[in-house]
């Protein structure tokens, strides 16, 4: 038996309707939830930080010789060593609600602070890897590269400028070692690991 037409768009305008209030439900549910777990997080008590870790800014993965105070590399050190007093560090894992609820109220505006400054100063950290390397000065690009990969900063073109330093020089073991670091992080784009697996030597590939 056909369904008049009708019948069809009733069934459907019913169908959407329950669809709608369906979805309406579950995004109350969801923002109520949210709301009150941020609620609850704002009476967490201080926690312990100690297991944060916390990139120090200094001089000493900065080149000595910065050029003119007019020069690019000279603009972007100094900019880097305005935060040589300031806590720096990646905790974009976490949501704001996270923070508070892993290290208390009382540290989230410190810890909110310091993964600013860390989302501020990566493209500076890329920037004088960037500089440096296309200046020839590979030793200097390396030291500066590898200090940022220590510390867990896994960006597309501080991984690259370093693998490229290892290519150049030959140094096969430090390349897959550098390979290996960074591909054991889910921080780590699948483009820079394969890139880096492009400037292996192909007899160390088979």
């Amino acid at each position: 038996m056909k369904i008049p037409v009708f019948g069809l768009v009733m069934i459907f305008v019913i169908w959407l309707t329950y669809e709608l209030k369906k979805h309406t439900k579950q995004e109350v549910k969801t923002r109520k939830d949210f709301w009150e777990r941020e609620r609850k997080a704002g009476f967490v008590p201080r926690k312990s930080t100690n297991d944060i870790h916390y990139i120090t800014v200094t001089e000493q993965f900065l080149p000595d010789d910065r050029g003119s105070e007019d020069s690019e590399l000279y603009a972007v050190c100094s900019r880097i060593l305005q935060f040589k007093d300031k806590p720096v560090a990646d905790l974009s894992e976490y949501s704001n609600t996270e923070l508070k609820e892993k290290y208390g109220t009382a540290n989230f505006t410190k810890l909110s602070e310091a993964d600013g400054n860390f989302t501020f100063l990566v493209p500076y950290f890329g920037d004088l890897c960037r500089l440096l390397y296309e200046d020839g000065r590979l030793a200097e690009a390396e030291k500066a590269a590898l200090f940022f990969v220590e510390n867990g900063i896994y960006t597309y073109q501080i991984v690259t400028i370093l693998g490229e330093i290892y290519s150049l020089i030959n140094d096969t073991e430090k390349l897959s070692a550098l390979i290996d670091t960074v591909s054991a992080s889910p921080k780590t784009q699948e483009r820079t690991i394969t890139y880096l697996r492009s400037l292996m030597p192909d007899d160390a590939n088979k």
